[in-house]
């Protein structure tokens, strides 16, 4: 495995170790005390900091593709962009009728599934 697929997977593990526990955390707190003011506030944005080091950790292993992993890359990219841009926009009107709201915190976790489905499908037509 080469060293920057190595330090894409530790700054993998890392980040998301460090959004389980700080979720956890920042819930076990605000379950147990009723805050009040900007602390719940500044505590709901604080398990985005790993995410942050992940995406991070994403854009500095994709520096290190050759033009075919990053055509692959981007054809996936505009798939999931339009698969779940147009899923979520149709689904909309859906609630108008009396479907069920979709969280918007489904969305980005959709869109990197699909992503990386879509990835997997384009990269088998170049195999």
């Amino acid at each position: 495995m080469k060293l920057s697929a190595k330090r894409y997977m530790r700054d993998t593990i890392v980040s998301f170790s460090l959004y389980g526990l700080i979720l956890f955390a920042v819930n076990t707190y605000l379950y147990a005390y009723d805050a009040d003011g900007w602390l719940p506030v500044a505590l709901a944005f604080l398990p985005m900091l790993p995410i942050l080091y992940f995406a991070r950790a994403i854009i500095i292993f994709s520096r290190t593709w050759d033009e075919l992993q990053k055509q692959i890359a981007f054809e996936a990219t505009v798939v999931a962009l339009f698969v779940v841009g147009l899923g979520t926009f149709s689904y909309g009107f859906l609630e108008g009728v009396g479907f069920p709201v979709l969280q918007t915190i489904w969305i980005m976790p959709l869109l990197i599934a699909v992503q990386g489905l879509a990835q997997f499908i384009i990269a088998r037509r170049y195999a």
